[in-house]
């Protein structure tokens, strides 16, 4: 990755410049981390939940107290 620094007049760096291939690669991979990584799992946890919930009301699955689940979080 070729940056370029931006320096104030004591020498400090207080910018970069990215090239824009560079940063819509960037912006790209981040979207997807953030995309993949909380959506995704957010609405797997429901569905497995959803699922649970099922079990148990059909009497395939013991449900537990609700302490004890909240001891889990």
């Amino acid at each position: 990755m070729s940056l370029q620094y931006t320096y104030d007049a004591k020498g400090k760096a207080v910018g970069v410049f990215v090239p824009i291939n560079e940063w819509e690669k960037l912006t790209t991979e981040l979207k997807k981390r953030k995309t993949s990584g909380s959506k995704s799992k957010i609405l797997a946890s429901i569905e497995k939940g959803m699922k649970q919930v099922q079990q148990i009301e059909k009497g395939k699955m013991k449900s537990i107290p609700l302490k004890q689940l909240l001891d889990a979080l």
